[in-house]
């Protein structure tokens, strides 16, 4: 396992540009990846991020509180540096995308996407490297929603 020297909480925002407006569309868990949100007509909505057949690749965000359900006003994390876990052994610099509400999954570097472009999105990139699939580790957070199908390799 990686040496932690960042010892913030999993989720914990070091830097970077938060979204303190967020209308959850349910329940959220402090540190969860977060999807955009249907349930808030003229709001930003959030729902967390499912792991579910076809869902891979949808997180957008981070959490940076505990919705108790929908209505709540959540801060949400677009961009900056977020601690958080990972599912697989990956590089620095590896492209993430979210594995369901509490992992990411890498798609490889810029010049080799392995995403959907479709219905997939970025989310941004390591800052460390994994050695098992228990760390958790620094991201550069910065795809925001943006999907693969608009990067160019």
């Amino acid at each position: 396992m990686v040496t932690d020297w960042y010892p913030d909480e999993e989720g914990s925002i070091v830097n970077g540009f938060i979204c303190g407006f967020c209308y959850a569309d349910g329940a959220l868990n402090e540190g969860a990846i977060v999807k955009w949100g249907t349930s808030a007509s003229g709001r930003v909505a959030v729902a967390e991020a499912t792991d579910a057949a076809g869902t891979i690749g949808d997180g957008i965000g981070v959490a940076l509180k505990a919705a108790s359900g929908a209505g709540a006003m959540v801060p949400v994390a677009f961009s900056g540096i977020v601690k958080m876990s990972v599912n697989e052994t990956l590089a620095i610099g590896d492209l993430v995308l979210s594995e369901s509400s509490v992992y990411l999954t890498g798609i490889g570097t810029s010049a080799n996407l392995a995403i959907n472009s479709a219905t997939q999105k970025i989310m941004g990139c390591l800052m460390q490297a994994s050695t098992d699939e228990t760390d958790e580790l620094l991201v550069l957070l910065g795809g925001d929603g943006i999907s693969a199908g608009l990067v160019t390799p």
